[in-house]
């Protein structure tokens, strides 16, 4: 592939084994994802210092917190300091990093950051910023048998302010610390996880906003009816003809035969009106449950009508989609014709899916009693047809009649007759027709402008991007913990961990502007790195649910690992507003000596065609802050290269951090 660049680690062969357990490959996984219009991450250089508050905690919150230190950073020094902004910087800076990944020049920082506190006046903030700084501390000096005030004050925080260090402290703080914390805490991850309705909201994340139905008229089938000539020659001479019986004798039969002529001609009109309107109102529904002169390849609109009634069939209903056709090609026709030359077409058709999905299931609902909009067909309305033909004979007679009273006139009256009255039948049928069709759209209409309605109430409290990245944070905190407590590893024995979660395969996407991808489903994978070996677990994660299940783990010692390997792909991506710049995307494997590729990590996600480059560069970066990649590698090579020496080279690198922390 041109333009790749490859960094090799340990070893840059990427081989499984026939019982290698490879992870997931996101990059060429094609889902239906779901963009929001929101503006939670959106900041310029023209905000106010309380916007830009605003948006750094929003990344804080979502799990970016280099984004969040940065804005923080820059209202700290920059003259707009407050107790809580320098509790937030100080929590951004810790989050996400380890004793190695804290340098000099952060440190320097936090110092100025604490002494700025302590010069404001004292309140929740403070208190907050000062648990973090003292469990810093104990971290740092190893003196957890010490910690009864900072765990005592660290338990007097309102239950937010716990959450968000027992969070974003979480790869310094572990261990006896660790449990002592959670102890104090007031909110329990196991049933805090499912707070703010979880399950009744989480779902609606995934959905799109719904596009407004238009009204669709069927196109009434007329055939002929444009061809007016008849009706004006055939008219024409009927009527002068019909003029000329007046000159001449007025006998009983003329008069008996006039009287027939003219009652027979309007029983025929009138019946074959609402007899023809009905025949052309049953041809152009048919029409528009006929297949249309379709392109080979189905369109996206083709595609996501037959999967709303695929999921929609009722139960032992076997020739579903035979019963259902007639719908799904109306659909098709009207919605390919409606979104021709929509400009956002991709996204106008995801919009459209609740539509799609509401009729699906009114058609459903239809199945038993046989009773749809375009199926069956209505009926003939009862003895039109016969009255049609009674008016026929009448007129025919009628006509019997002048000609027996000598009236020549007869035969043009009949032969105008022959061709003016089925085109004028015709033409007032097509405008009936066109009325029903009308009236039926209107009522068609109304019923989906009421489901319109009714989804966006259903919408109306989707959870914000902030929520699903609280939701995922404690579900990641929740599998920590089991895979803690089902390994059966002792308080002192856990030297660090890594959380992993990427994208469960068919999983849904949401993402919001400038935000991180969410998604349905997860695959949370738990390294737990002890004093004697690793522990991996990798879990399911049902995230609308949040159900967890179908663990597969592993323990393996430090003197199994055979290979790592690293590979990062650089690539070019240009959008219309900046330069070209340079992404990259990386995939870390991890193999033991018999074979068993154990870990495989990807930071890419799957991308559709509608989404620019440059916005699949952005999201690359941004599932890699929230996938726990950027934390998880530093260590995993470590490991890789050093064996059980990593524990040494951990305790090097906490020296040397605190060494710096005291300085």
């Amino acid at each position: 592939m041109s333009g790749d660049t490859i960094v090799n680690g340990v070893e840059n062969e990427n081989v499984a084994s026939d019982n290698a357990r490879v992870g997931q490959q996101i990059g060429v996984q094609n889902v239906e994802s779901v963009f929001h219009d929101a503006t939670i991450y959106n900041v310029s250089d023209e905000d106010t210092a309380e916007r830009r508050h605003e948006v750094a905690l929003a990344y804080l919150t979502a799990g970016l917190p280099r984004r969040a230190e940065e804005l923080f950073g820059e209202l700290v020094f920059n003259g707009h300091q407050s107790t809580e902004r320098i509790y937030f910087y100080v929590l951004a800076v810790f989050s996400e990093r380890g004793f190695g990944d804290i340098p000099a020049d952060l440190v320097r920082r936090i110092r100025e950051a604490g002494k700025l506190c302590v010069s404001l006046p004292e309140d929740e903030w403070s208190r907050a910023h000062r648990v973090v700084r003292s469990l810093v501390e104990l971290v740092r000096s190893d003196a957890v048998d010490r910690s009864f005030t900072t765990v005592t004050a660290f338990g007097d925080l309102p239950a937010e302010r716990q959450d968000e260090i027992s969070r974003h402290l979480s790869l310094l703080v572990t261990g006896v610390l660790d449990q002592q914390l959670d102890a104090e805490r007031k909110h329990k991850v196991g049933i805090e996880r499912f707070s703010r309705d979880r399950e009744n909201r989480a779902w609606k994340f995934f959905e799109p906003d719904p596009a407004k139905p238009t009204r669709y008229r069927i196109r009434t089938s007329t055939a002929g009816v444009d061809d007016r000539r008849p009706v004006f020659i055939g008219g024409t001479v009927a009527v002068l003809s019909l003029a000329g019986l007046f000159f001449g004798p007025m006998s009983i039969l003329f008069w008996g035969g006039l009287v027939l002529l003219i009652a027979g001609s309007a029983v025929t009109t009138r019946y074959g009106i609402e007899y023809t309107g009905h025949v052309l109102h049953l041809a152009s529904r048919r029409d528009a449950a006929r297949p249309a002169d379709a392109p080979a390849e189905a369109s996206q609109v083709d595609k996501l009508i037959d999967r709303c009634f695929r999921d929609a069939c009722p139960p032992d209903a076997q020739d579903w989609l035979e019963y259902a056709a007639g719908h799904r090609w109306y659909l098709r026709r009207r919605f390919n014709d409606w979104l021709r030359y929509d400009q956002d077409y991709g996204q106008t058709v995801k919009r459209l899916k609740w539509l799609f999905d509401w009729h699906a299931r009114r058609v459903a609902q239809q199945w038993s009693s046989l009773d749809s909009q375009l199926q069956p067909e209505p009926a003939v309305p009862s003895g039109v047809r016969s009255r049609q033909v009674v008016g026929v004979l009448m007129a025919v007679s009628g006509l019997a009649l002048l000609g027996v009273a000598h009236r020549w006139q007869a035969v043009p009256i009949a032969a105008g007759g022959w061709f003016a009255l089925p085109a004028v039948i015709e033409y007032f049928a097509a405008r009936r027709a066109t009325r029903l069709l009308t009236a039926s759209a209107d009522a068609l209409f109304e019923q989906e402008m009421a489901e319109y309605e009714r989804w966006r109430d259903e919408l109306s409290d989707r959870p914000k991007d902030t929520d699903m990245a609280w939701w995922l944070a404690l579900d990641k905190a929740y599998i920590k913990a089991e895979a803690l407590r089902k390994g059966e590893i002792a308080e002192r024995g856990l030297v660090s961990h890594v959380v992993h979660n990427e994208r469960a395969p068919g999983a849904r996407r949401g993402v919001v502007p400038h935000g991180p991808p969410r998604y349905e489903a997860y695959l949370v994978t738990v390294i737990l790195l002890t004093r004697h070996g690793i522990r991996e677990s990798r879990i399911y994660l049902n995230f609308i649910t949040g159900e967890v299940k179908n663990e597969d783990w592993n323990v393996f010692g430090y003197d199994r690992i055979a290979s790592a390997s690293l590979k990062v792909r650089e690539r070019t991506v240009q959008s219309r507003e900046e330069s070209e710049r340079k992404v990259r995307n990386r995939d870390f494997r991890l193999r033991l000596l018999d074979g068993v590729e154990i870990l495989a990590i990807s930071d890419r996600v799957g991308i559709e065609n509608d989404t620019e480059d440059d916005d699949e560069a952005e999201l690359n970066q941004l599932a890699a802050a929230t996938s726990g990649m950027d934390a998880a590698l530093p260590i995993l090579e470590a490991v890789a290269h050093k064996g059980r020496a990593w524990i040494d080279f951990e305790n090097d690198r906490r020296t040397m951090w605190s060494r710096n922390w005291s300085e």
